[in-house]
């Protein structure tokens, strides 16, 4: 043996042997050794844990990932086809009061409009009456999207 691993370093290893020394591992079958796993290290199943832990994680994100991009993906294709809906209406109320088009549903559809409309220019009177904007409202404050493609809310 070499005066490095005999010498005074080997005395000072030696009476702090404990120290450099694995703990004893708990007796088994103790309530110690259920409790960490045998004779399992403790950083060890940590580990372990640790391990799970993430890829439980990491499945759990990718499928929110997964279920957030289906509800954009069917949000996206219901407002597709609302805005379907709204073209081909004014198309039908376009063709039947040109008179291309004539249906009894459809004309009581495009009157009940009107009506609408008619009572949007009176209320549009009345904001106006008392001093407000009819174009913004504490909803909608920047008056974006108030009516049809193009800006106002006003039709004739």
């Amino acid at each position: 043996m070499s005066e490095r691993e005999n010498g005074a370093g080997g005395e000072q290893r030696a009476e702090h042997a404990d120290i450099f020394e694995p703990a004893e591992a708990p007796p088994k079958g103790g309530p110690a050794a259920r409790r960490l796993g045998g004779d399992e290290p403790l950083a060890e199943m940590f580990a372990d844990l640790v391990g799970k832990l993430w890829r439980r994680g990491r499945v759990e994100m990718e499928r929110a990932a997964r279920k957030g991009r289906e509800r954009l993906t069917l949000r996206q294709l219901r407002t597709d086809r609302d805005r379907m809906y709204q073209k081909l209406g004014k198309e039908a109320r376009q063709l039947l009061e040109g008179g291309e088009l004539d249906h009894p549903g459809l004309r009581r559809g495009v009157e009940r409009i009107r009506e609408l409309e008619a009572k949007l220019l009176q209320a549009e009177d009345d904001v106006r009456a008392v001093g407000g904007d009819p174009d913004t409202d504490a909803a909608n404050p920047d008056g974006e999207g108030t009516g049809e493609e193009g800006g106002g809310s006003r039709t004739a």
